[in-house]
């Protein structure tokens, strides 16, 4: 005989209730532990400053970061520490950047002929202007350092939004007197504009772009909060301006007061910068002049970016593992 149990409908409708919702907590469950080895980190930013020669110490801290395995998924930067980061962003390896430099390729094409002679020859830059002929202010125009560049980035990278990293470069409009960072266009034009020194580089014209560019590091040397508004979570800056005390001594070289008083502006720029990114890597760039081409010393500040970076790489790695979602 069988048994037949008549249940009322209320009691069938909580049953098939509960038959569905156990059904929704199984495949929920099978679909978490189908992504369980799923790791979510946090997304790095390296920011590089700018200093002339002395940014080339950005080239051994991505040399140390790459050793140390600690990933770089965006990278800004300002005046020469934007070439350095576009270039390694690029597609570039840090050997190679540092190739440029050693053997004086991307400095000589950056200063076409020594700074001491080109001065020499200043009052030759008043002649077109005799004529009617009036070029913007600066002693290099920067056409055979536009080719240098368009020469070392492969085709396929020579728009910033398609380059292996995200990237921007910052530069100053000197229209508006804001800052603005490129993350799209070409982008050799880009770091022209980025490290276009006032007063010894042109400003740059970019085609289909109303502004007018000079250096970044004017207002932004370490561009950490444009860091954090593409979405980085961690920001590593690396700062090459030089902090040291002088004595009176010091002053007594051409361009020396000038110099000084460079690096004084961009530490005061730089304060609220270093002190919201997470980690700042200060190389010892001291010795160093930001006006330089000597194999000797561009080797001698990337060593220094290297054992920066690698003393201060223990602390990053344990940031980075404690926000990490495995």
């Amino acid at each position: 005989m069988d048994l037949v149990v008549k249940l009322p409908w209320r009691s069938l409708f909580l049953l098939s209730a509960a038959s569905f919702l156990f059904a929704c907590f199984s495949l929920g469950f099978c679909s978490g532990a189908c992504h369980a080895d799923e790791i979510h980190r946090p997304k790095v930013a390296v920011v590089l400053s700018g200093g002339g020669m002395k940014a080339a110490a950005a080239i051994g801290v991505l040399k140390a970061l790459e050793e140390e395995e600690i990933p770089v998924d965006m990278i800004l930067g300002s005046s020469m520490g934007a070439v350095v980061g576009g270039l390694y962003a690029a597609g570039m390896t840090p050997e190679h950047i540092q190739e440029q430099f050693e053997k004086k390729k991307l400095m000589h094409a950056y200063l076409t002929i020594p700074l001491s002679l080109r001065i020499l020859v200043i009052p030759l830059f008043y002649t077109p202007r005799l004529v009617g002929i009036e070029p913007y202010d600066g002693l290099y125009r920067g056409k055979r350092f536009a080719d240098y560049l368009n020469k070392q980035i492969p085709e396929t990278q020579r728009s910033i939004e398609d380059l292996k990293v995200p990237f921007g470069a910052v530069a100053v409009n000197l229209l508006d007197g804001k800052v603005k960072v490129f993350t799209s266009g070409n982008l050799s034009t880009a770091l022209q504009a980025s490290c276009a020194i006032p007063a010894l580089r042109k400003p740059v014209k970019i085609k289909g772009d109303d502004g007018l560019y000079v250096d970044g590091s004017v207002l932004n040397n370490l561009p950490v909060k444009e860091a954090r508004k593409m979405g980085a979570d961690i920001v590593i800056a690396v700062d090459t301006t030089d902090r040291s005390e002088t004595k009176d001594s010091d002053y007594h070289k051409v361009g020396s007061v000038t110099a000084r008083v460079i690096n004084l502006h961009m530490a005061q720029v730089d304060r609220e910068s270093r002190n919201s990114a997470d980690f700042v890597i200060d190389p010892a760039v001291q010795s160093v002049p930001a006006v330089s081409t000597s194999p000797a010393q561009a080797r001698k500040l990337i060593e220094a970016g290297a054992k920066a970076a690698h003393q201060i790489a223990p602390a990053i790695k344990d940031c980075l593992e404690k926000h990490t979602v495995k």
